[in-house]
């Protein structure tokens, strides 16, 4: 969402004419219009499910996915939490429900853990849950804490873990800020905790990364097929990386 509202303001200063519009509410609400034919770009943060391709296909077209950008997914607590890094596999345990006091998870005295989570409409949601609650998919029976709190956007996850002393929650990487603390996670197959950076999303070291798209119908043709050459080139990409975000080809 950050980098189509920032794509979308550039763009109209070289196009005032084209009528364009963003708004939010998951990848799942962006690819249902899509489908629809409501929109005529869905941004997702996951790749679109096979329901969702076949939809496409009964509604008449063929979606072509385009990749604009990368992001990490970061885990944030509360300033005041001591706890610094997580191991991949106590992450996931916190995120299922298995660990619920932070004394088990490197903070003793601070308390209960309260899970906060993006919605299920949510890319990031399912993405989480793809790497971190599944462990990778390697137990596809995980899934999220029925205590988590549910979160409509990036910046509510935020907000609560920015004002909640045992909170722990995920947000991409662009939106972290200094009101949370972002913890290192080591990678499921061991080793040292890896900070979520821009740098470690690019070389691969950060072990909760992912892909951004854009979906639209069909191939893109005309100011479509003009936006896109213009957000994967280098003004376009720039912006990506004003926002936190890695771009594409690095």
């Amino acid at each position: 969402l950050p980098i189509a509202g920032k794509w979308r303001v550039a763009f109209n200063e070289l196009h005032p004419n084209v009528n364009m519009a963003v708004s939010g509410g998951g990848s799942g609400s962006g690819i249902e219009a899509l489908v629809s034919g409501t929109c005529d770009i869905a941004d997702a943060s996951r790749p679109m499910k096979d329901k969702e391709r076949a939809a496409a296909q009964e509604a008449g077209f063929t979606p072509v996915e385009h990749t604009v950008a990368y992001d990490g997914i970061a885990v944030i607590v509360n300033p005041d939490n001591p706890v610094t890094s997580l191991e991949f596999q106590t992450l996931s345990d916190i995120f299922v429900g298995d660990l619920t006091s932070w004394d088990e998870a490197g903070a003793p005295g601070l308390g209960s853990i309260q899970i906060i989570s993006r919605d299920s409409s949510s890319g990031t949601y399912e993405a989480f849950k793809e790497i971190v609650v599944t462990l990778k998919k390697k137990d596809k029976e995980r899934d999220y804490s029925p205590a988590a709190l549910k979160q409509a956007s990036n910046q509510a996850v935020l907000a609560l873990v920015a004002q909640t002393k045992g909170a722990i929650g995920y947000v991409g990487l662009g939106y972290v800020d200094d009101s949370v603390k972002a913890v290192a996670i080591a990678p499921l197959d061991g080793g040292d905790a890896v900070p979520a950076t821009v740098a470690n999303v690019k070389s691969g070291a950060y072990p909760i990364s992912r892909s951004l798209f854009m979906y639209t119908r069909g191939e893109p043709e005309g100011i479509v097929k003009q936006y896109f050459e213009w957000g994967l080139g280098a003004d376009g990409q720039a912006i990506v990386a004003d926002l936190g975000f890695v771009p594409i080809g690095e």
